[in-house]
């Protein structure tokens, strides 16, 4: 599993992720594009989109499926898998193997986090 990314491909990853979790299991290009298109304030080409779909699919991080002359794509790894990948390189990497640090770490975040939004709404 190669979950390497850049953040155009997690933009795509998140958007499918979405579109899955309201029971669309397979999708085009243009439902990717369009999904992005209403949500994010930067506007992308759907040529862009689609290559960098493609680059998914190739990464194997994308499942596409041939429908007559046209293509779906649908996430070969839940956002669990992914995110649960890169906790266990990252304890493996910073935390000597010791995901109890890594949690530590994580609650001390949380709480710095759940601190600025605090200050945030006052």
């Amino acid at each position: 599993m190669n979950f390497r990314h850049g953040s155009l491909e997690s933009i795509i990853l998140g958007a499918l992720w979405e579109l899955e979790a309201e029971g669309m299991y397979k999708n085009s290009v243009k439902d990717v594009f369009d999904y992005i298109s209403s949500s994010e304030k930067t506007k992308r080409a759907y040529t862009t989109i689609k290559t960098v779909m493609d680059r998914l699919y190739e990464k194997e991080v994308l499942i596409r499926i041939k429908q007559g002359k046209k293509f779906f794509y649908r996430t070969a790894y839940s956002n669990t898998d992914v995110v649960s990948n890169a906790l266990k390189k990252i304890a493996l990497q910073y935390c000597n193997s010791d995901m109890n640090k890594l949690i530590q770490i994580a609650r001390s975040i949380q709480s710095d986090f759940e601190r600025e939004v605090a200050n945030i709404n006052v």
